[in-house]
């Protein structure tokens, strides 16, 4: 990712990439057609990056509260950690048509549903949370990497007990 953390930068085009990977211009022609394949390919990258965790909280972590928490924490912490690079790829992150699911939409699609299931819950609302909590979390913490009024605790906090309240009307009856 090293050398291509300048990409972020919207003046930034694949020459400058080769050259600060160290690779003729042609090598990276070769690969990516143009600045937003080369984006794409990142954001696929990092996308399984981020998956990999959610799977591993999902998987070591009993409690759903704080399965959800830590998953608020992860994409709080990409942003932090990755600020620039976590903007220039956040936009390839979501779904860019209503029929175009991204691996993030579709990972949580898959917790949401096993842990209704589990539940013995109705697992429809599944794909509806997931873009429910996708776009929310996705406008909320790319707002805050760029304010930072709050700590990343707080964020992360707030954006927690929204999550929660909605979960926990699971329960309601209609």
């Amino acid at each position: 990712d090293g050398p291509v953390r300048g990409v972020a930068d919207v003046l930034v085009g694949l020459a400058e990439v080769a050259a600060a990977a160290g690779l003729t211009r042609s090598a990276v022609y070769a690969s990516f057609t143009d600045r937003t394949a080369l984006l794409d390919s990142l954001a696929n990258r990092h996308t399984r990056l981020i998956i990999g965790r959610l799977a591993r909280i999902a998987g070591g972590i009993a409690d759903p509260a704080e399965q959800t928490r830590a998953a608020i924490d992860i994409l709080a912490g990409w942003f932090e950690d990755e600020p620039q690079l976590a903007q220039a790829l956040s936009g390839h992150l979501l779904p860019t048509a209503p029929l175009s699911d991204t691996a993030v939409v579709a990972a949580i699609t898959g917790i949401l549903s096993e842990g209704f299931a589990a539940r013995g819950r109705d697992t429809a609302p599944a794909p509806t949370w997931a873009h429910a909590l996708v776009g929310a979390m996705s406008s909320t913490i790319t707002w805050w990497s760029a304010t930072r009024t709050i700590s990343r605790e707080q964020v992360v906090d707030h954006l927690f007990l929204l999550v929660w309240s909605g979960f926990s009307g699971i329960d309601t009856p209609r």
